[in-house]
């Protein structure tokens, strides 16, 4: 075997063993994001359950609204705590919901990354050009679409850093 022919038996294991590694990065990601499922169910479901109280709460309240005020109070005192953790709750619910998705996309970028390195496909522009319209088929969120483009020179020159903007916030259920 003459040295060029090492050379790119040399390059193709390399580019396996790339391939392997960025499989096992995916997998790594995907088996902590369904370890997570789990809990996140019980803490929507707790949520929901804790604004369900909130009202339940607000309704005795007023019902007992002719009772001595320190009872009164007390139980106004409850019902806006159990409502501040139900909005905070629901708050963490949506951004873990975020998480998820973000990670996801990582893991099929990964993939998709690795599949294309084991397949021994050229590395020619219409190769890569394609690999990168499948990933960003794969993103939901337009912030992820944003930063693809702007990383793959396809979006705005420039776009300014900083704290997360109105457009960023995230969204109660």
């Amino acid at each position: 075997m003459n040295n060029l022919s090492a050379q790119a038996v040399a390059v193709e294991n390399h580019r396996n063993k790339l391939a392997a590694m960025l499989a096992v990065m995916a997998v790594q990601i995907d088996a902590a994001l369904q370890e997570s499922n789990e809990p996140a169910a019980t803490l929507v479901e707790t949520a929901h359950a804790l604004g369900k109280a909130t009202e339940t709460v607000a309704r005795c309240v007023f019902d007992f609204s002719g009772s001595p005020s320190q009872v009164f109070q007390d139980l106004m005192m409850l019902h806006d705590n159990m409502h501040e953790h139900a909005a905070k709750a629901s708050t963490a619910i949506q951004f873990h919901d975020r998480l998820v998705q973000c990670l996801t996309h990582v893991c099929s970028s990964l993939n998709y990354v690795s599949e294309f390195l084991a397949s021994g496909a050229e590395m020619k522009p219409v190769e890569w050009d394609n690999l990168q319209a499948r990933i960003r088929l794969t993103l939901s969120m337009e912030q992820e679409r944003e930063l693809f483009d702007l990383l793959n020179g396809k979006g705005p020159a420039s776009k300014p850093a900083g704290p997360r903007g109105e457009e960023d916030k995230i969204e109660l259920f």
